[in-house]
């Protein structure tokens, strides 16, 4: 598993394949995480609600979903997922939360499950220049030129051609047969045609400048988080002030930047627990922490459980 997709979704993989590239996982909010941070990657990925109800932003645009509801999103789309803290009016005189809530720390939650679903379209494209899929559906997916209704609700004949096909993918993968990669590429082809044959013919939108500036800011923790940084050197790196900066981040992101930078460190620490044999104070060195001390109590602050606890699950 590579460190993006382990910080997206940790230990919850279905199935996996080697040398086919499409993998499940089920997730829960808040249970086995808060929430995932605003993120985007090369892949196709469709978010499958299943159970409650929570937000997906897709390029800075929240929208509300709920269980049933299919949220397709094209490669190089910059999207997050979590739920809505609950009412104070849901919460009963006894303490117990109403209706699907969960509660982490001292906050209740919106309770919502999903699956989540990654795949190449390299694994359907054909080396053929000419080939009308990869003109008309493949490339267009990947310059986000193919446009359709989001998200894909149930009732309506878009989300029964689309849950279908992804249904169907679902049990051939689980049973993984002999050659079923063939029958799972013949759901995906069908999951393409729906896409295809619901497109919008609406001129594409134009990438907004807070999603590119919001981008470089995820580039930047991504490729110097174990280094030491500040909120002084992420504005320089965008050419923003460091209060305008602040302002912004909190905007888009809805915390501080402080905040997004040290859990991907501790993402990035719970990663090389698993997969290394590495002292617990490199690690917490290599992720950019110099006192061990915060490093330890923020890290039993996002999984409950000290480092050499946590390092014992794998």
């Amino acid at each position: 598993m590579e460190l993006e997709e382990y910080i997206q979704y940790h230990e919850s993989k279905l199935h996996e394949q080697p040398g086919f590239s499409y993998n499940t996982y089920l997730c829960s909010i808040p249970q086995d995480f808060e929430k995932v941070n605003p993120h985007w990657h090369e892949q196709m990925e469709i978010i499958y609600i299943k159970k409650g109800s929570g937000i997906v932003t897709v390029n800075l645009k929240p929208m509300k979903v709920s269980a049933g509801y299919i949220i397709p999103i094209l490669p190089g789309e910059l999207h997050s997922i979590g739920t809505e803290p609950v009412e104070p009016g849901r919460i009963e005189p006894s303490g117990n939360y109403v209706g699907n809530t969960a509660k982490t720390g001292n906050t209740a939650y919106e309770h919502m499950e999903y699956e989540n679903i990654i795949f190449s379209l390299s694994i359907l494209d054909s080396l053929d220049e000419n080939d009308w899929c990869r003109t008309n559906v493949i490339q267009a997916l990947e310059k986000n030129s193919l446009h359709f209704t989001r998200p894909i609700i149930p009732g309506t004949p878009f989300h029964t051609a689309v849950s279908g096909a992804l249904d169907e993918a679902d049990l051939i993968s689980g049973m993984r047969s002999e050659g079923y990669p063939l029958m799972l590429k013949s759901c995906l082809f069908r999951f393409l045609f729906s896409l295809y044959s619901h497109r919008s013919e609406e001129a594409a939108p134009l990438t907004s400048p807070h999603e590119r500036t919001l981008k470089k800011i995820i580039l930047y923790v991504r490729e110097h988080f174990s280094e030491n940084i500040d909120i002084a050197s992420a504005a320089a790196a965008v050419e923003y002030s460091p209060s305008h900066f602040m302002r912004f981040f909190k905007q888009e992101t809805g915390h501080s930047f402080i905040e997004y930078l040290n859990d991907y460190r501790i993402s990035y620490a719970g990663y090389l627990l698993k997969e290394s044999n590495d002292a617990i104070g490199e690690i917490a060195s290599r992720c950019g922490f110099d006192n061990f001390s915060y490093f330890i109590r923020l890290f039993r602050r996002k999984y409950g459980v000290t480092p050499k606890e946590y390092r014992k699950t794998r």
